[in-house]
């Protein structure tokens, strides 16, 4: 054989094997700290409605909904490691969902049953939960919980059948108020954290069709103010009291597709529209750090058909506003819920809606594994017959590692390991359908720290195989003997 073609050849086959370079996958480092994007939960069509709260030890805690089931779920991390429960399967429950902890950092879930409009209530007592079903018969919204100095819960939320702004609180008894009888408070009017405690009185933020409203109580009764109005309806009406006392503000405007950011600095309620491009700001989420600065989870979508999400996550550094792309990879981000640790860095719970996945995004100094190499294996083939796959990767801190791979057709393997860092990790599957499907895979360490996905590749399960098909095999078979045959030879 010619020197020159062989040379040209093992050049072919050397290029071939080096991995493939995006530098829009550039990780997010910041004062030594790494985005550690985690799978809380991914059994079954969980990942919906959730709600966030980070205990004393700043770890934090999870509820949410198996839409698949209509159960209300329970997550909460224990220093090493994910947990995950079933708290209540009585009907269609957990949609949506609202978490506090009170002083023993034990939960208490506020959420709602979709099936028969009530309101329900759980509680973890340290030995088992306690439930309340139909403490209201009469609640279907997004809602919020807050615990007094007593344990006690608080709870606002919007009536189903009229509507209206409700409050619900036990002090050894529940006790329903209709804080608010505007039919237009409806089931995006409630949003994460908008009712807490200031100056010894309960307060509730919410929105009323096009206005921005707050509500507090007194000796004297509800008295409500309207901060806010719009042109088109507003929600997801998220709070926080700063160091001072004063009340922060988020919430999505429709009219504009926006998100909006509104402070009380003493004297006067300011509002500015947090700077962006697109279709921003639902399911928004407030919380503000030591330095009393606001830091908002949200998602942006290219349109208001929304048939693409990403997770966002906004921060103010004191001069200006930053913005954070966490997901994007996929129909990924809301449902979403942001707290802040004691360091100040971020944890965001959100929704993988692909294959409703419960994720969590949160700051460590873990290394998040690398992103692992496009798989390798045919790319033709027929319906019902299995076919492997093969892919690898390391990790910068040596950790042992776990693969996940997608096969497009709305299965995945589960977590497949652990395996060493650059061991070859191999997974099979039949697809039942003809078609073309595109598959990848991602890993995670014992961490819990997530890779990116791997570079997608289309797989083609032609309902009848042409000799186009065969040909194309033939090739890819031979390419990979002579791959071998090259390798062999030169060392």
């Amino acid at each position: 054989m010619n020197k020159n073609i062989v040379i040209f050849m093992v050049a072919i086959l050397i290029f071939s094997t080096l991995p493939y370079i995006n530098n829009n996958n550039a990780k997010h480092i910041e004062n030594g700290y790494n985005w550690s994007i985690e799978t809380v939960d991914y059994r079954g069509k969980v990942g919906r409605y959730t709600s966030l709260v980070l205990d004393s030890k700043g770890y934090p805690h999870i509820s949410y909904c198996d839409i698949g089931n209509y159960d209300l779920k329970y997550a909460y991390w224990d220093g090493n490691k994910w947990i995950n429960e079933t708290v209540d399967s009585e009907g269609a429950t957990g949609v949506p969902t609202a978490i506090a902890l009170d002083s023993h950092d034990c939960p208490h879930i506020a959420y709602c049953d979709f099936g028969h409009r009530d309101l329900d209530y759980a509680y973890w007592d340290g030995n088992e939960w306690n439930i309340t079903k139909k403490v209201d018969d009469d609640a279907l919204s997004h809602l919020a919980i807050v615990i007094d100095a007593h344990d006690h819960p608080h709870i606002a939320y919007a009536g189903y059948r009229h509507h209206g702004l409700k409050y619900a609180y036990w002090d050894g008894i529940w006790h329903i108020e209709s804080v608010d009888n505007d039919s237009r408070v409806g089931w995006y009017c409630v949003g994460a954290h908008s009712i807490f405690f200031l100056n010894g009185q309960i307060n509730i933020v919410y929105a009323c069709g096009n206005e921005l409203r707050h509500a507090y109580k007194d000796e004297a009764g509800w008295h409500i103010e309207t901060i806010n109005t719009e042109g088109k309806d507003i929600g997801y009406a998220s709070s926080a009291v700063d160091s001072h006392g004063y009340i922060h503000i988020a919430y999505h405007g429709w009219e504009n597709y926006d998100l909006k950011y509104v402070y009380w600095d003493g004297s006067k309620w300011n509002i500015e529209t947090v700077p962006s491009e697109g279709y921003i700001g639902g399911s928004c989420s407030l919380a503000l750090d030591s330095h009393d600065y606001p830091h908002i989870a949200c998602y942006r979508t290219d349109s208001p058909e929304e048939n693409d999400r990403d997770q966002e996550y906004f921060y103010w550094d004191g001069n200006k506003w930053n913005e954070v792309v966490i997901d994007s990879v996929g129909y990924v981000g809301g449902c979403c819920d942001i707290a802040i640790d004691p360091n100040d860095n971020p944890v965001i719970s959100y929704c993988y809606w692909r294959h409703f996945d419960l994720k969590c995004a949160r700051k460590t100094m873990n290394n998040p594994p690398d992103k692992p190499e496009k798989i390798k294996g045919i790319k033709i083939g027929l319906p019902g017959h299995n076919y492997t796959y093969s892919t690898s990767t390391t990790d910068q801190d040596g950790d042992q590692l776990y693969y996940m791979f997608d096969w497009g057709d709305g299965t995945i393997t589960g977590w497949l390991g652990p395996y060493n860092g650059g061991e070859v990790v191999k997974a099979s599957h039949a697809w039942e359908k003809n078609g073309t499907y595109v598959i990848r895979v991602k890993t995670k360490d014992i961490h819990y720290s997530e890779s990116e996905w791997s570079d997608p590749v289309p797989v083609t399960m032609p309902k009848v195989m042409d000799m186009r098909n065969w040909l194309i095999i033939l090739v890819e078979n031979a390419f990979n003997a002579i791959k071998f045959l090259f390798l062999f030879y030169l060392f």
